[in-house]
């Protein structure tokens, strides 16, 4: 049986600055997280065939997982949990208090209330897949592995994630014997008014200033609202032979209004502002 990565996790720990998140150590039991760890797939695996480069991200979502008789069951039962209704009915009661803040029209952009949503397995191509507007929201578990490093590099940049992603979590699964450095979780806060974005959502960097560090640890879940702030990168990696690794948890929606919704700016200043002050009392956008 899956034990949730939310089991430790309490709604009053929740941190609104630089954007509403949590971070959890020991998130799972040490032995059942031991038996995930022993049976954490190879970069082979959850590369399926792809060329292997520097400091990559490769990823298997639970589609490929769930119903694969070569995976362990114990991946598998954890997959199927995390990405089912039951685990969604626990994001919502823990973030009960902050998504209304976050995203304050959401029933009237999906014409229901977020206790409403139907909830479905996300396929691939995001919103290229019409089989993704097949529910509300749709819920993903997946594999994230990070090739080796053979040139110092950062595997993602500062960015926003899938304007489409309500929530994210992260699960480090670091190896033992990972003496690199880098490859930490990096939250950032706007200098002043929301810039353009770059490719892939990337955010420049002269419009941002780090706030804060979390260190690639194993057993350790650190999880956030999707947001126009909610602003993260991975620090730049040192040469290692190791992979990073982790899992990766996500609900998305395709189906509302407004496509791309959750990380859709504001057209005027003033309803920024409104945002971030619903958020982080005090703060100027």
């Amino acid at each position: 049986m899956a034990v949730s990565i939310l089991s430790r996790a309490q709604a009053s720990q929740i941190v609104a600055e630089p954007y509403p998140h949590i971070v959890i150590d020991e998130a799972l039991p040490p032995d059942y997280f031991a038996e995930l760890e022993a049976s954490y797939p190879s970069l082979e695996l959850v590369a399926n065939g792809k060329t292997i480069e520097n400091n990559s991200l490769y990823l298997m979502s639970a589609r490929a997982v769930c119903d694969n008789a070569d995976m362990p069951e114990v991946w598998r039962d954890f997959f199927a949990y995390h990405a089912s209704p039951a685990f969604f009915e626990e994001v919502k009661r823990f973030w009960a208090d902050w998504i209304p803040r976050a995203h304050p029209d959401l029933a009237e952009n999906f014409g229901k209330p977020l206790e409403d949503f139907t909830i479905g397995l996300r396929h691939p191509g995001q919103t290229k897949n019409p089989d993704n507007r097949e529910a509300d929201l749709m819920m993903d578990c997946q594999f994230g592995v990070n090739s080796p490093v053979t040139q110092v590099s950062s595997v993602r940049e500062p960015h926003l994630d899938n304007p489409a992603k309500l929530f994210a979590a992260l699960l480090y699964f670091r190896h033992a014997d990972d003496h690199a450095d880098g490859g930490d979780l990096e939250f950032y806060r706007l200098k002043g008014r929301f810039p353009k974005h770059r490719g892939r959502n990337t955010i420049d960097a002269k419009y941002i200033e780090k706030v804060k560090t979390v260190e690639y640890k194993a057993n350790r879940l650190v999880t956030w609202l999707n947001s126009p702030y909610s602003i993260h990168g991975v620090s730049p990696r040192s040469v290692t032979q190791l992979t990073r690794r982790y899992i990766n948890f996500l609900g998305e929606c395709y189906a509302g209004k407004q496509e791309l919704y959750f990380t859709r700016t504001p057209q005027q200043p003033s309803l920024l502002k409104n945002v971030l002050n619903r958020l982080v009392p005090g703060a100027s956008a």
